[in-house]
């Protein structure tokens, strides 16, 4: 069989050409046993794949013609289907039909994404139906497919419940290793249909099948273990023909983009857990009967959680992948169970830290990725015990705050840092609606908690404070609602720390005694006045005490002066101070999440997969 094709071969390849010609192929015939061990050179980069797409146009463009009178696309399938047995497919003899099997879903593979891509679904459904015993409609020289309702009698849908049930039950072994990705393959080019047409998922065929007529609650739970188990693909020591052709395939899925990313080296997981996302986040909205199969089956999860919980946080010296942090918003937003699971964790600190470096590393990180990371920072704070226990959660250093050395700080207080940090950047320089509006929340939420914060925790809420200040003052005439209203945010965050656990934060009192004058400015602004009447009172309150004590007026005893505003906080009339509302900050997800996380999901998708989407035909706004 020899070496593989270049691509720029495959145009010419006469097996190619006579799929896609002019004259039937039956399915006894032996040309069927030649075509299926091709030997290809695998794409291996994104542009490869790319490349590849474009050598097959013209093929893919005579296929679709062809087949209406051919059905050897038909036929193809049919075979596939009629392949595909598990006990083969797993015997360690059976290389030969494992190579046909995968030969035979790479070329469909590349046949629908011609499809996907350049047609409208009808089209690509008429590709495999046409010729069958369902009912064909004459339109002039040309012959459509009505669509029975019952699509489990459709061509269309046995092989995509062949594909599934690929994923869900058979074994992975480094024999089908490559089966396996090739049809998770599948599966994404079928359900990137979303992204070349303007019709609502739920309205495409696609996702009729998938939401409806196919098993999700196995197909999830196989998904979510393939990617949890992380197999990496075979290693190869030149052998037989198609475990070389497994580990070109292991080149494809790791070298498949310029995009910086975190690779897992597994492509199988890489691979399902696109999957899982995509169908999580399309449909969103009922028609399928009872909502989404997908996010019920997420929501409703209660096993292996501990092994879910061990691999989100495998890596706690790194930022939380991409794939990770929306996977862990879907459970703690939809899963009440693993919500409180991961609440109840005394170790918690596994997954927030990797989360907490998603949120620092705002130039590196892409924005929604570091969106969906404060989301669900968000929902963790909207839990008082949460709140609590981070502040008893102490830190030996966190190297990656590269702002200043942190030999011991609180977890609560490493979130204050983060957060603080990054609505600073996004007010001043990124400028997004949304962003520090979440940062402040979490603050917000936080704040009643705050204990024993850190010096310098106390010193960068005011420093945030006064540069924003700074801003509002400098530019009176512009439009400054997000300034105007953040500092509201921050000035409440400070006022609902001090009206609740001043006692318990001496740092930040004496934080404000040696700030007090960042607070002149805005004493009488209209829009903060009656916010800074209480910090300022326990301004005043302080300094009495302090300017009575003339030999610490001249100290420079930081541990003296902190005894001293920690028996004076004793003494602290709490009931002087106005009252204002608790600072609660619920999420709500959108009313159409799809909307937001459609073209999301296809753009981490994109970085994920290693396949090639043509972007310039998109129509996923």
């Amino acid at each position: 069989m020899g070496a593989g094709p270049s691509h720029g071969e495959l145009a010419d390849n006469d097996c190619l050409l006579r799929l896609a010609g002019e004259l039937e192929i039956t399915i006894d015939d032996p040309f069927w046993d030649t075509f299926l061990t091709f030997s290809l050179n695998p794409p291996t980069c994104s542009q490869d794949d790319k490349m590849l797409t474009d050598r097959l146009k013209s093929i893919c463009e005579s296929l679709v013609v062809n087949n209406r009178n051919t059905s050897n696309f038909k036929t193809l399938i049919r075979l596939l289907l009629d392949k595909v047995d598990f006990q083969k497919l797993e015997a360690e003899e059976n290389n030969i039909l494992r190579w046909q099997v995968f030969n035979g879903l790479f070329i469909a593979r590349y046949f629908l994404k011609y499809l996907v891509q350049n047609a409208k679904e009808i089209e690509l459904i008429n590709q495999f139906e046409l010729q069958t015993d369902g009912i064909e409609v004459a339109l002039g020289d040309r012959k459509e497919y009505a669509v029975p309702e019952d699509l489990n009698e459709t061509t269309s849908f046995k092989f995509l419940a062949l594909l599934v049930k690929i994923v869900s039950e058979l074994k992975v072994t480094d024999s089908t290793y490559s089966i396996h990705v090739e049809s998770l393959n599948c599966i994404i080019i079928v359900l990137s249909i979303q992204m070349y047409t303007i019709q609502p998922s739920s309205s495409l065929i696609i996702y009729r099948i998938f939401m409806e007529n196919i098993d999700a609650p196995k197909l999830s739970k196989a998904l979510l273990q393939r990617y949890t188990e992380q197999i990496k693909p075979p290693i190869m020591s030149g052998g037989g023909i198609f475990y070389g052709l497994a580990s070109n395939l292991w080149n494809i899925l790791t070298l498949s983009t310029n995009v910086p990313v975190q690779t897992n080296q597994s492509p199988l997981s890489s691979l399902s857990i696109s999957v899982l996302l995509i169908l999580i986040n399309h449909c969103t909205s009922p028609p399928p009967p009872n909502g989404n199969p997908y996010r019920t089956c997420i929501a409703s999860l209660s096993e292996n959680l501990v092994v879910i919980y061990q691999f989100l946080g495998e890596n706690p010296d790194a930022p939380l992948s991409e794939e990770k942090t929306l996977l862990l918003y879907h459970l703690i937003h939809c899963n009440p169970s693993f919500k409180s699971f991961l609440l109840a964790r005394t170790d918690i600190e596994v997954v927030l830290i990797p989360l907490l470096r998603t949120i620092y590393n705002t130039q590196s990180s892409r924005f929604q990725h570091m969106y969906m990371a404060l989301i669900v920072l968000l929902i963790l704070t909207e839990d008082q015990l949460f709140n609590k226990t981070v502040h008893s959660i102490i830190l030996k250093g966190a190297t990656w705050y590269q702002e200043r050395v942190l030999s011991e700080i609180s977890l609560g207080g490493l979130i204050i840092l983060v957060t603080t940090r990054t609505a600073q950047y996004n007010l001043l320089k990124m400028r997004d609606k949304y962003l520090h509006i979440n940062c402040f929340a979490a603050l917000a939420n936080m704040s009643s908690q705050f204990n024993q914060l850190h010096p310098y925790v106390c010193q960068r809420m005011l420093s945030l404070y006064e540069v924003l200040s700074k801003t509002f003052l400098r530019c009176p005439n512009q439009d400054m609602s997000a300034i105007d209203e953040a500092l509201r945010i921050v000035l409440e965050v400070i006022n609902s720390c001090l009206s609740n656990q001043l006692i318990h934060n001496p740092n930040l009192v004496y934080a404000l005694l040696y700030q007090r004058k960042v607070f002149e400015p805005l004493k009488s602004h209209e829009a903060f006045h009656d916010v800074i009447q209480n910090i300022d009172m326990v301004i005043t309150f302080f300094s009495a005490k302090l300017e009575r004590e003339e030999d610490l007026l001249n100290s420079s005893d930081v541990n003296t002066m902190l005894s001293r505003v920690q028996h004076w906080s004793l003494q602290w009339p709490r009931d002087l101070m106005k009252k204002f509302p608790d600072l609660k900050f619920k999420y709500v997800e959108e009313e159409k999440p799809e909307e937001f996380f459609g073209p999301y999901v296809w753009s981490l998708v994109n970085i994920l997969s290693g396949i090639n989407f043509e972007s310039t035909l998109y129509k996923l706004n």
